[in-house]
């Protein structure tokens, strides 16, 4: 079975070291290896082979990257998370209530990572409206009328069916817990956020950021991601490479490894 190298420290080293390392492992131009620097999140190389592996985490180390080897093709895959609408903090714990009935508690050091994303997501409208006939329409008929004397009506209405696409931004969170090995997801869409208490605000997206800011307090020992550093920093979070869901997986796939090997 073969190694996986990934970045060896919780934040992700800088895209232009990431890319360096990639194009001269693989042997890459610079613009593929700067979508593949965007895309892996700190994950260099699956399914290597020792000598592969080695060269690698001594070229990242070139360019100022700690990397480590695994000893698995590709990171696991994730639990698939548990959907949850309410958290309660209480004496050092935290309660969580899912979507479909589950509930449970879990202490700050369970909590092995942290991981938010805002994500664009295509939306589509469908109205349905009754329009009548045209101005034009009706000019016409009258005219029919004025001439020929005939009792034309002006025409029935008709059902106008319109689809408007768009995006919108959506935030999402996920916690992972290590003694249950569950995966935890909020949204800001569906969740209440009276956990906040007087922090609470009007606006759900700046509630999300609290209650993400409150987590990683609670919550001193777990791994943060990209969003959650910015966050911390109080960063813009527009900027952010996270182009899919994918994106987001994959980064916290790392953070979910990197958990279990420090």
């Amino acid at each position: 079975m073969g190694s996986c190298v990934i970045s060896a420290e919780e934040r992700l080293p800088g895209f232009a070291p990431m890319a360096s390392a990639l194009a001269v492992s693989f042997g890459l131009d610079r613009p593929t290896a700067a979508v593949q620097a965007r895309h892996c999140w700190g994950i260099f190389g699956k399914d290597l082979d020792e000598p592969a592996a080695a060269a690698m985490i001594a070229k990242c180390a070139v360019f100022g990257i700690a990397a480590v080897k695994l000893p698995f093709a590709q990171p696991p895959r994730l639990p698939a998370p548990v959907i949850i609408k309410k958290i309660i903090f209480e004496n050092g714990n935290f309660a969580w209530q899912g979507s479909a009935g589950e509930a449970g508690t879990a202490a700050a050091a369970e909590i092995q990572a942290l991981a938010a994303a805002p994500l664009k997501e295509e939306t589509l409208v469908i109205t349905k409206t009754t329009e009548g006939p045209s101005g034009a329409e009706k000019a016409i008929r009258f005219g029919i009328m004025s001439v020929t004397g005939l009792p034309i009506g002006l025409g029935k209405s008709r059902e106008v069916k319109k689809e408007v696409k768009g995006t919108e931004l959506t935030f999402y969170l996920d916690i992972l817990l290590r003694a249950e090995s569950r995966r935890l997801r909020l949204s800001p869409s569906d969740f209440d956020f009276s956990c906040l208490k007087d922090k609470k605000t009007y606006s759900s997206h700046t509630n999300f950021r609290l209650l993400a800011l409150e987590l990683a307090a609670f919550a001193p020992g777990a791994l943060k991601n990209t969003c959650l550093w910015a966050m911390r920093e109080n960063k813009p979070l527009a900027g952010l490479p996270y182009d899919s869901m994918e994106d987001f997986e994959t980064e916290t796939s790392r953070l979910a490894v990197l958990g279990n090997v420090k």
